[in-house]
């Protein structure tokens, strides 16, 4: 066997020490784009860290984390290999905007992250991150198309070294978040109340997933009278959630939580069948109001979850009121216009909720099949010191005759107010002057005051005095 010289040990050395780092780049690299991979961006940002506390610098550091909104529309429409071009694009985009010194890694299909070792202050990581944004914003081109895409950040600081590698990278992440959701510039800095917020929700997400199997939803009745003579008219169901860790929590927090994890159709059809259950109980002429989120008629099962409910209790759809907002309408006006029709179809009422708040709101009233709106309690609360919102009313109530639809009033506090809608000839009221919304127990009481009510105030037949005209004293 021939020996080996030095120079080839030397050669077969240099190429094992080729070999290794090309290995060590590619399980370290996302094949896709070149970049760093999560634990390999995790594992510097924390060698950073670790030097940096045993050599204390002047300057902080941050790490942004940049997700780009669009990319499922684009591969769902165009295909998975646009979305890989796109996101190359992008990822080149970014490495030759950063310095030498910063890392980059590609955290998920959408989304990337980039660490600034130094910066001398908070302001200077905030211009990066809107940099940064400006420049992912910029259209693709791609064949004969233009993709239009949408970036946001979050931006997290380590300025005292208190944080690890991968806290400071959930708290980028938490606080893009925020960037998304909140509607403002497409970037947000990370504080603890963001971190509170986030835990919040997980916790409300969990009392969720536990309140249909455990009985912890309840419904609440609010009652809705006529203007003229103070009738009861109808309820509308309320949903509420008393968890025994949590206690009370809020609908307006609650909702948009079961909207977002897609939980909102299976509590939807317990509302349906629990509003119909309570309210087969009631005088045929009462009827039942119930809140739809716009979530549960692109659930594909609304209609079922309706025909359900009406049917486990016998009740008449023509008693059921099916409140829905503009938002509603706004998802995907197809799919719920054809949605709609078949519950008036099959004898449901159409209302539209907090009428006034939107922009559209007169367009849909001759485009959907509405039979009553309800005017939101903004404007209740404006009309008595606002001449013009007085006149704008009249002009709603007018409107809404004028297209055969009748009309509730919301929010009603005051008799002024009661006596200023009956006036105007509003067709009905709702609100604390008429009564709170109470628990299934106390509805009974409620049907039976009022009752009692209509009944001081009907004319007896042997008697010539007419009847006093109704209060608003309820």
């Amino acid at each position: 066997m021939a020996e080996v010289s030095e120079k080839d040990l030397a050669e077969l050395r240099r190429k094992i020490s080729v070999l290794e780092q090309d290995v060590q780049h590619l399980v370290s690299h996302d094949q896709l784009t070149g970049l760093l991979i999560r634990s390999a961006f995790l594992k510097r940002v924390e060698h950073f860290l670790a030097d940096a506390k045993s050599t204390p610098l002047a300057q902080q550091c941050a790490v942004i984390e940049i997700g780009i909104r669009g990319i499922p529309r684009i591969t769902g429409a165009l295909g998975r290999h646009v979305g890989d071009y796109v996101i190359s694009a992008l990822a080149a985009r970014l490495s030759n905007a950063i310095p030498s010194d910063c890392l980059i890694c590609r955290l998920d299909y959408w989304s990337f992250a980039i660490f600034l070792p130094r910066i001398t202050e908070a302001l200077e990581a905030l211009v990066t991150a809107k940099r940064l944004i400006e420049l992912l914003d910029e259209p693709i081109d791609w064949v004969e198309r233009t993709l239009t895409i949408e970036a946001a950040a979050g931006v997290a600081l380590a300025g005292k070294m208190d944080a690890d590698s991968i806290m400071l990278l959930h708290r980028a992440g938490v606080a893009y978040k925020a960037a998304t959701e909140s509607g403002g510039p497409g970037y947000a800095f990370f504080n603890p109340a963001l971190e509170q917020a986030v835990k919040r929700k997980q916790d409300v997400q969990m009392a969720l997933n536990e309140a249909l199997e455990n009985g912890y939803f309840s419904l609440a009745f609010q009652p809705y009278f006529q203007t003229s003579g103070g009738e009861l008219a109808g309820m509308e169901a309320l949903i509420r959630l008393n968890h025994p860790t949590l206690g009370f929590v809020s609908p307006a927090e609650f909702i948009p939580v079961a909207e977002e994890t897609g939980m909102i159709q299976k509590i939807g059809a317990w509302v349906l069948v629990e509003a119909c259950r309570v309210a087969s109980h009631w005088p045929p002429h009462l009827l039942v109001s119930i809140n739809f989120s716009p979530e549960q008629f692109l659930s594909g099962h609304l209609l079922s979850d309706v025909h359900n409910a009406l049917e486990l209790s016998s009740f008449p759809a023509y008693r059921m009121e099916v409140e829905i907002t503009e938002s509603t309408m706004l998802s995907d006006t197809e799919i719920v216009m054809s949605q709609l029709s078949a519950l008036r179809e099959m004898g449901c009422h159409i209302v539209m909720d907090d009428f006034g708040t939107g922009y559209s709101s007169l367009s849909y009233l001759w485009k959907f099949p509405f039979s009553k709106l309800k005017i939101d309690r903004s404007f209740i609360q404006a009309m008595e010191t606002r001449p013009q919102v007085r006149g704008l009313l009249r002009t709603i109530l007018d409107l809404s005759r004028n297209l055969g639809l009748k009309v509730t009033a919301e929010g009603i506090e005051t008799v002024e107010q009661a006596e200023l809608l009956r006036s105007q000839r509003c067709d009905f009221i709702q609100g604390y002057l008429c009564g709170k919304p109470v628990p299934e127990s106390e509805v009974a009481a409620v049907i039976m005051t009022r009752f009692a009510a209509s009944l001081k105030n009907m004319k007896s037949p042997e008697e010539d005095i007419p009847p006093a005209p109704m209060r608003f004293e309820f």
